[in-house]
Parts: C-alpha cells; sequence; structure tokens
C-alpha cells in the first residue's frame, strides 16, 4: 500500500507572534477619531515643571518641582521648608493645577501664602472678641469683622476638616461608623486624595491636581487612635499600606500620554536624629519610616543635616527686632529623575516673607524693602517712638539647633 506524501509543517499550528498577541489583548496603539489614545499608553508625557524662583534653579540646577512625580522636602524646624511649598502651591494655581493643601499641623498662614502670590479672597464676618479688665477681671464682649475664610482656586485641609469629612470612617473594619472620633489620622489624607483623583476621572474635576503635605509625622495613624498611644513602627506601616496605591500608581500613572489629567505629590517629613546606629555621627531619620522614601523621586534637604545649620536675619532699632529672613541652603539628596535632570546640586539661598531670594540680591533687598521694614517696627511701636532708616542695624545670628 502506497504511503500518503505528508506535507512539511502539516499538524504544526504557526504562532502569531507577539505583534499578533499584542493586537488580541488590546495593547497596540489606536487612536481614536479625535486622536485620543484609546488604551493605557507605555509612554510619558513631556516634562514639565512647577516653576521655582530663579534662586532655588540656580541651587539647584533644577527649573522647579517635577509635575506627575511624589517629591519629598525633610529639614530641621525653621529652614525654609514651608516657604518652598508655598511656592510650588502658588505656581501650581498659576499654571492652571488645583492645589490640595493638607495642613496636619494647623500652621498654614494665607497671608503669607497671599504675599508670595497665592489667589486667595478674604471672607469677613462678625466676630464675638472677649475682653479681660485687666485690674477687675471683669470679663465682657464685643463684635468684630475679622476674616473668617479663604476662597480660591483650591482645596484646604486641615485636621478639623478632614475629621469632619471622613471621622466616621474605621480603618480597622473598612466601614463608616455611626460615632465620629473627632479626630483625624493619617488614612483619612490616602482616602481624600484616592477620591479626588476619582473625581477628577469621573469629570467632576476639570484639572489636573498638586497635593501638598505638611507634614509627614505630625499626624497618628488610626491604630494610634484606637489605642490612644504613639507608636512609629504602627505608623510606618498605616503610611506604607493607606498610601500605596496613590504613590505607587495614581500618581506615576497620570504621566502616561493616555492619562487625561497629571497629577503631583509634594510632601514635607519631619525627621528625628538617630544617634544610636553610629556611634560617633546622629544621622537623619525621616519619621514614619521610609515607605515614602522608596516611592519618592525626589529628594530635598532644607538646611543641614546634622543642625539647621542657618542664619537668621533680623533689622534691629531702637529696642525693636523684626526678623526679615533666613538664609539657608537648599541640597538635593536624591534625584531618580530622567536624564538631563538627574543631578544633585545644592547651594545657598534666603527665605524671606516673601519667598526665597539668592543671597547675591539680600543687600538690594534690604534697600528696598527699608520702607517697609520701617513700617513694620514703628507698627509695634509704643508711645510715639519713630524709627528712621539711620536707626536700623541689620543682624545675622547662626543658628546650629538642631
Amino acid at each position: 500500500m502506497a504511503k500518503q506524501a505528508i506535507k512539511k509543517g502539516a499538524g504544526i499550528v504557526k504562532k502569531a507572534g507577539i505583534a499578533a498577541f499584542k493586537e488580541k489583548k488590546g495593547m497596540v496603539y489606536t487612536p481614536s477619531e479625535n486622536n485620543e489614545v484609546t488604551i493605557v499608553s507605555n509612554a510619558d508625557k513631556p516634562m514639565e515643571w512647577l516653576t521655582m524662583p530663579e534662586a532655588f534653579q540656580d541651587a539647584t540646577k533644577l527649573p522647579g518641582i517635577p509635575i506627575g512625580y511624589v517629591t519629598s522636602v525633610i529639614g530641621h524646624s525653621n529652614t525654609g521648608k514651608t516657604t518652598l511649598l508655598n511656592h510650588a502651591m502658588v505656581s501650581a494655581q498659576r499654571q492652571g493645577y488645583i492645589p490640595v493643601y493638607f495642613d496636619t499641623e494647623n500652621a498654614f498662614s494665607f497671608e503669607y501664602a497671599v504675599k508670595m502670590g497665592l489667589d486667595a479672597t478674604p471672607i469677613y464676618g462678625d466676630v464675638q472678641v472677649e475682653d479681660v479688665d485687666p485690674e477687675t477681671g471683669e470679663v465682657s464682649y464685643h463684635i468684630e469683622n475679622r476674616i473668617v475664610n479663604w476662597e480660591g482656586n483650591f482645596l484646604y485641609y486641615n485636621t478639623t476638616k478632614l475629621a469632619e469629612q471622613y471621622g466616621t470612617f474605621d480603618y480597622s473594619t473598612g466601614k463608616d461608623t455611626n460615632k465620629n472620633r473627632g479626630e483625624a489620622v493619617l488614612e483619612d489624607i490616602a482616602r481624600c486624595m484616592q477620591e479626588l483623583i476619582i473625581a477628577q476621572r469621573e469629570g467632576e474635576i476639570d484639572q489636573g491636581l498638586v497635593f501638598i503635605w505638611d507634614s509627614v509625622g505630625s499626624i497618628g495613624c488610626y491604630k494610634e487612635y484606637k489605642s490612644l498611644s504613639a507608636n512609629n513602627m504602627w505608623a510606618a506601616g498605616a503610611l506604607s499600606v493607606a498610601f500605596m496605591k496613590v504613590v505607587n500608581d495614581l500618581i506615576p500613572s497620570s504621566r502616561k500620554v493616555s492619562s487625561k489629567y497629571t497629577n503631583t505629590f509634594i510632601y514635607i517629613n519631619k525627621v528625628w536624629m538617630d544617634n544610636t546606629t553610629s556611634p560617633t555621627q546622629a544621622i537623619m531619620r525621616p519619621k514614619g519610616g521610609n515607605a515614602f522614601k522608596y516611592a519618592t523621586r525626589l529628594e530635598i534637604l532644607m538646611g543641614g543635616q546634622l543642625t539647621a545649620g542657618v542664619k537668621r536675619l533680623t533689622a534691629t532699632a531702637k529696642g525693636l527686632n523684626y526678623s526679615y529672613g533666613t538664609e539657608t541652603k537648599i541640597k538635593v539628596l536624591k534625584n531618580h529623575l530622567n536624564a538631563p535632570h538627574n543631578v544633585c546640586y545644592e547651594g545657598p539661598l534666603v527665605a524671606t516673607d516673601t519667598g526665597f531670594i539668592s543671597v547675591d540680591s539680600l543687600e538690594e533687598y534690604k534697600k528696598s524693602h527699608v520702607s517697609r521694614i520701617l513700617k513694620e517696627l514703628q507698627g509695634i511701636a509704643s508711645e510715639g517712638v519713630k524709627v528712621t532708616e539711620n536707626d536700623i542695624e541689620f543682624q545675622e545670628t547662626e543658628d546650629n539647633e538642631i
């Protein structure tokens, strides 16, 4: 019986290749009629920045704070960290983003931010003010018209507002309760950020968001609230769990071409000095552990590492003292941005009540603001004390406190 010839390759299923597999899984770039990307893109948008002052740019060799990334600011107290956040907030607003400010230190000054350029309108209302007679101790009251709120293209959350909106949520069970705990916890911030991004995706918010938190380490986690005790390990664990999706997904994925809006996260991280690791030198550590550190692409140090390492700038006249600035330093400790922006430089700058200026322009700043300084000094002078320009002495005091 004759054998039937078998064609070479018969019975073998030909592999379609990776291109066909991508097309089958919907992983091929397919623009719609209006040229919008219809799949999740693997390409980033062009690099953009929240523009910072020239003094910042000269010191760091960066245009500003990168948009679409997680950036941290660390340092000792009074080294210019809040000034940096205010600049970021002002730039965000001017560049068409919505700044979302989480003030868990309850120390944000709208007056300071407005002086630096924030567009915010004061809302006035009648407030009852208590008067105490210094001789008799008798208490009386009067009504004053004062600023009771600020409005503008921004969102502001302090601990009271966070507790008001999220205080009924039990993070141990993942359910709402009937009782408001009346106290904010760090998980509330992560919940708020995710809700805002969802609202953005659903069309309720039509701008990119710049989240700003002052500061990590100033507020406890839900477990600490329940136990009525502070525990840095619990806080570190809560940060890692609560913000995992935010810092590893929601923020970086917004940089992709297929994301309509780009979102940014900038935070101050409180620090503590670890003198147990090294027998000769204390090491600066972030409060809350390294949960955020690994997701942070740009880390900025204000001031020194061992001590504040700044100069307090004051003007003195006839016994009156006016603090008008801080000469500090700025250093990029970590930079995981793409080339050519992956540089780590450091340099000096001055934090004033109008923002950062360069050390070289300090003398001109003092001259151009003499009238303002005089007005400030005269405003607090008593019994008709008058201050002239010749009465003012400018002083610099080293501050090396931890």
